[in-house]
């Protein structure tokens, strides 16, 4: 008598294999989806956290500046912009941002630094669209500076902050001589002598984090105890995934195709702040 033996058959056992290997297929999308998603959280919180950490950088420094503008700053700067500084309450003199518009083919204007004196320490920046671009790196801005008898000049920073209590930076700073039509490049920052080389507070991270625009308002007086009442804006995102912050609607321009590519580095927010100046009167 012949024993038989159950087994399959070469058809079940290739519908088997079949849906087993369909089975993988969604399981390892799904593990991509969810790595992206992972990915592109991480993403983001890394710009809220940096975000909120230079509002706190730029309140206290606020907070530490002198409480009403000082228009007695404006005879340091050019004698054509002499009234102009006096007529805004020395605005121009505390805050300036520079734009080009060479570096888009659309010819649309880009920020590309800036520079905001509080009183007490003061912020240079370099804006994400030359930082990124190699072609773009004529249009950064440069400090030049001297610490223990050496001098330096950087032009590869994101945002730093040093002690300048006088404003010396934004002096001779009022006029934009910084030319969009031929691209040459004038923006030098020349601090002399400092106590202590300027802070970056944009570290060069995975995501790669960078301003790409700055707003400060004229500072608002209070008309009893003079203190002066600061706000602004600013835009912080990743170096990675082509972000335009003039598009329409998708800033971040590299498609989200494969797997964990560009796009699920890039993300972009916008922080807005408002401080006191509570320091010693200055009249």
């Amino acid at each position: 008598m012949v024993r038989r033996k159950s087994g399959f058959t070469m058809i079940e056992t290739t519908l088997a294999m079949a849906f087993i290997s369909v089975l993988m297929l969604l399981v390892a999308i799904l593990i991509m989806q969810i790595s992206s998603i992972y990915t592109k959280t991480l993403t983001l919180q890394s710009v809220n956290n940096a975000g909120s950490s230079i509002i706190e950088d730029m309140k206290r420094s606020i907070n530490a500046s002198l409480m009403v503008m000082d228009n007695s700053k404006c005879s340091a700067v050019q004698d054509a912009y002499k009234n102009t500084c006096k007529e805004d309450k020395a605005y121009l003199y505390i805050y300036q941002q520079y734009e080009t518009n060479m570096l888009r083919d659309d010819r649309k204007s880009l920020p590309t630094s800036g520079v905001f004196c509080t009183g007490y320490y003061t912020y240079i920046w370099n804006s994400g669209y030359v930082l990124f671009n190699p072609s773009a790196t004529p249009y950064r801005a440069k400090i030049v500076y001297s610490y223990n008898g050496g001098g330096k000049t950087i032009s590869d920073f994101r945002l730093v902050r040093f002690l300048d209590i006088n404003g010396k930076a934004c002096e001779g700073k009022v006029s934009n001589t910084y030319s969009p039509s031929t691209g040459a490049d004038n923006v030098w920052y020349n601090l002399g002598a400092v106590a202590d080389e300027p802070a970056e507070l944009l570290d060069n991270s995975e995501v790669q984090l960078s301003l790409y625009d700055m707003k400060i308002f004229r500072p608002a007086t209070h008309p009893l105890s003079g203190q002066a009442y600061y706000a602004g804006t600013f835009i912080l995102g990743t170096g990675q995934g082509d972000l335009d912050i003039r598009a329409n609607g998708d800033f971040c321009k590299s498609p989200p195709q494969g797997h964990v590519t560009e796009f699920d580095y890039c993300a972009i927010n916008k922080f807005n702040f408002a401080a006191q100046a509570i320091g010693e009167d200055n009249d």
